[in-house]
């Protein structure tokens, strides 16, 4: 059960260990949703790989619905996986498969219980994450661990390339896992309730950046954010997405407010300042209503250069 891109990948590594004695017999994903300029109805990518693959394909609006626990049930399932499905599940599900369902969690549970635990891992500046597969219970990524592997956060690795990166590595722990509940005596590793933290959820407004803040926590905020809501700020009464963004090396200043920018031609980017006379670097930037264009682009674009040029966290 899945429905995002990066929730391919452990599916797909699973329809390979079929010799194993897995069978996939069936895929569970979102409804398709309007999409596009002409608002056509388009199948979330787990649904599309599935029909692809000539798979059963069911896509409730609601997992409570009876009618679909009615053919879940039909399947006669031994294990249900769920893998960024993004839907609640309640208890007359969970009754359904004959040995559990189990969740493919990245990050280093009891940390980040929730639906955001990359962009948290990121936030919170961890170099460290993981990936845990667990039994599926009705409270919130609680259930008891059946395996779990730490993997490094590369250097400035964006929540949607270490998503991606995750789910694809999830495969062969999953294969251990479901290995792990042949064995019915097994329930898995109790969590240490005593060091539970929690996502927060994550509004779109996040996404301004907040000049007067440190470039460090700019920079987490930056990756955390990347691909969704996107880091922005203002120019002009213009909002600007801010598509490409770097650390700047220590002896890289700039005078002025926070949000003071200025271009350096060596390198063809914006150096802004920020909080504690840090500065980041800007290469690529996409003014609203406007293509995406590189720093130097944009900066040849500005007009009356001579006065002061600064970037602001709102219009």
């Amino acid at each position: 059960m899945g429905s995002p891109a990066a929730a391919v990948a452990p599916l797909a590594y699973l329809l390979a260990q079929e010799s194993l004695g897995f069978s996939v017999v069936g895929v569970v994903s979102q409804p398709p949703r309007p999409a596009g300029r002409g608002r056509a109805l388009v199948h979330p990518p787990v649904a599309q790989f599935a029909m692809s693959r000539g798979l059963l394909v069911l896509q409730p609006a609601k997992a409570s619905q009876p009618d679909f626990l009615h053919q879940l049930e039909e399947l006669g399932v031994d294990v249900i996986i769920t893998c960024a499905y993004g839907q609640i599940l309640s208890t007359a599900f969970l009754a359904i498969p004959k040995r559990a369902t189990i969740n493919i969690h990245p990050s280093a549970l009891p940390q980040f219980r929730g639906a955001t635990p990359v962009p948290a891992a990121l936030l919170a500046g961890n170099t460290q994450t993981a990936v845990t597969i667990l039994f599926t219970v009705r409270a919130l990524d609680a259930g008891a661990i059946i395996v779990q592997e730490s993997f490094p956060i590369l250097d400035m690795e964006t929540a949607g390339a270490l998503t991606e990166r995750l789910f694809t590595s999830s495969g062969p722990l999953l294969v251990t896992a479901l290995e792990k509940l042949r064995d019915s005596a097994f329930v898995g590793i109790p969590q240490d309730e005593s060091q539970v933290t929690l996502c927060q959820k994550i509004m779109k407004e996040q996404g301004c950046m907040d000049w007067a803040a440190p470039a460090v926590l700019l920079l987490q905020r930056y990756r955390a954010f990347s691909p969704w809501p996107g880091s922005y700020t203002y120019f002009r009464g213009t909002r600007v997405a801010l598509e490409l963004v770097h650390p700047a090396e220590a002896d890289m200043v700039i005078e002025g407010q926070a949000g003071s920018f200025m271009y350096v031609k060596s390198s063809r980017q914006l150096l802004v300042r920020c909080g504690e006379g840090s500065c980041l670097l800007v290469s690529q930037v996409k003014p609203e209503g406007g293509r995406s264009v590189s720093a130097e682009s944009f900066w040849n674009g500005l007009r009356n250069k001579d006065e002061p040029l600064f970037f602001t966290h709102t219009m």
